[in-house]
């Protein structure tokens, strides 16, 4: 009985049950990842050490209680493992083997979950093709000649394959949830410091979050249970008191009310916006509130540049260490300044080098308030007009992309748009990471191709629980729909 595209709810049962073994699951998943090598998806594992810890499981026997004892995940290469390379997709990290464990790993640990296996994902988090590993391209599992979408590309193919029912992956502009609407998957971002950061290797820290991609709503919320936790080790982390998302998955309170933007709405594709359409008017027969509303047209504009002052400035810091004095794979040089040069520009990726010169020119001390103060300024702007699209709605929908995923060789990075007019709409995704609230995307249409685009839920911070609540119950509307194939425009 094969276990490639099961959930964690049947794979539970089964180990449960005794019609499989966790040694069983550990044997198939090495498998898969030998026949699917190619497609650079997996960095590394530890065979040994999966089999050892399904073998624990088997003498032990899997309690009802715990979903995750034996359930196989992969991690992004850019969580810490100890004893296990931990390279965030860049040559500089290739030989970097972690003394210790990210936290959300131990907490995963602690369940005797199955961590079968580091995902690729474009250098250091910076992209959002899943092309700029230094360790290759990861295709879309559906059909190779698409993109995946990154930067969680790796952890996207997995699931989307289903190899593993869920897989770990991080988020900063979009990188959870617009692989999951490229792959057909579900991916969740966290209300900011719901889940630690400690041991993940860092981006742009006040953007950053840790998440979940997974087969189905039902399985994000079960990870989500064990994840969504205070760490005193991360000094961002915080508490969040409306939890047991498994559990009340299916609370949802009709009294919601969903909202959408127009000024994003009314500039889809039409074939995408008809589809949009026709769920908001199902949703009004059943009672459920839609409302139009408005979001400042400037700071939709904004957001791309003032995603790339912030982000950009605070990668360059973050990964100021990188260098190959102290850390990072070295290359000689006569001086300290030539080994660092030399070290970068061998082992950074052309992303890589761009963002860090973009970001290097805002932190120069007669840009910063040009550039990266008034960044700032516009983010607080768009996180109080946030504020107040929640006093106007419980639920915000938005479209955490308008096609399905590019071609390989077509796909272009965010900042790279050259449409003018929509540019702020494949950038909408940003919002969930400048205000930190929480924001999922699950499945919605797909083309005649089969090719999916998913739909984006989001709710207030630290309402993680009412958005999972309302991305189910927009699940059963969505399953009601004549037809969930976009027409031909």
């Amino acid at each position: 009985m094969s276990i490639q595209n099961k959930t964690i709810v049947q794979l539970h049962e089964e180990l449960v049950n005794k019609t499989t073994t966790a040694t069983k699951i550990v044997e198939e998943v090495l498998m898969m990842i030998k026949t699917d090598k190619k497609d650079n998806f997996l960095l590394a594992f530890d065979e040994t050490k999966m089999k050892s810890v399904a073998q624990q499981i088997d003498q032990q026997g899997v309690d009802r209680q715990n979903l995750l004892a034996g359930i196989p995940y992969f991690a992004k290469d850019n969580f810490s493992t100890k004893g296990l390379t931990t390279t965030g997709g860049s040559a500089i990290l290739k030989n970097y083997i972690p003394p210790f464990n990210a936290t959300v790993i131990n907490l995963l640990n602690n369940q005797q979950a199955l961590m079968s296996g580091k995902s690729n994902l474009d250098e250091l988090g910076m992209g959002g093709t899943g092309t700029s590993s230094a360790f290759g391209t990861v295709p879309n599992p559906l059909n190779k000649k698409h993109l995946v979408g990154g930067s969680s590309s790796g952890s996207a193919y997995g699931v989307a394959k289903g190899i593993v029912p869920f897989a770990l992956g991080s988020d900063t502009g979009d990188s959870i949830r617009r692989p999951a609407s490229f792959a057909g998957i579900v991916g969740y971002k966290p209300t900011y410091g719901a889940i630690s950061r400690y041991g993940m290797l860092p981006y742009s820290p006040s953007l950053d979050h840790p998440g979940v991609l997974a087969k189905t709503i039902e399985d994000s919320a079960i990870v989500a249970d064990v994840l969504v936790e205070f760490d005193p080790a991360d000094f961002t982390s915080l508490a969040v008191e409306k939890k047991g998302f498994y559990q009340n998955l299916n609370n949802f309170d009709k009294q919601l009310t969903f909202g959408y933007l127009t000024n994003v709405h009314n500039f889809l594709p039409p074939n995408l916006k008809k589809k949009y359409d026709e769920l908001y008017a199902l949703l009004k027969k059943n009672g459920v509130m839609v409302k139009p509303l408005e979001f400042s047209q400037p700071l939709l504009e904004a957001l791309s540049p003032v995603y790339m002052m912030i982000s950009f400035s605070e990668a360059v810091s973050s990964n100021a260490n990188l260098a190959g004095i102290n850390f990072g794979t070295r290359v000689e040089g006569d001086r300290w300044e030539a080994v660092m040069k030399n070290t970068r520009t061998t082992n950074f990726g052309s992303v890589v080098k761009r963002r860090f010169l973009i970001g290097s020119l805002n932190l120069q001390k007669e840009n910063q308030e040009i550039y990266l103060h008034k960044a700032k300024k516009v983010r607080r702007l768009i996180c109080e007009e946030i504020n107040q699209v929640f006093q106007e709605c419980d639920l915000l929908i938005i479209p955490p992309s308008q096609t399905v995923a590019p071609l390989i060789g077509n796909g272009q990075e965010f900042d790279d748009n050259q449409n003018n007019q929509t540019e702020y709409i494949d950038d909408i995704l940003t919002l969930g990471n400048f205000s930190g609230i929480p924001s999922i995307t699950i499945p919605f249409v797909v083309d005649h191709n089969k090719m999916p685009i998913g739909i984006n839920v989001n709710a207030a911070a630290c309402e993680d629980l009412k958005m999972f609540q309302g991305a189910k119950y927009l699940e059963t509307m969505i399953k009601q729909l004549e037809s969930q194939v976009l027409d031909h425009e």
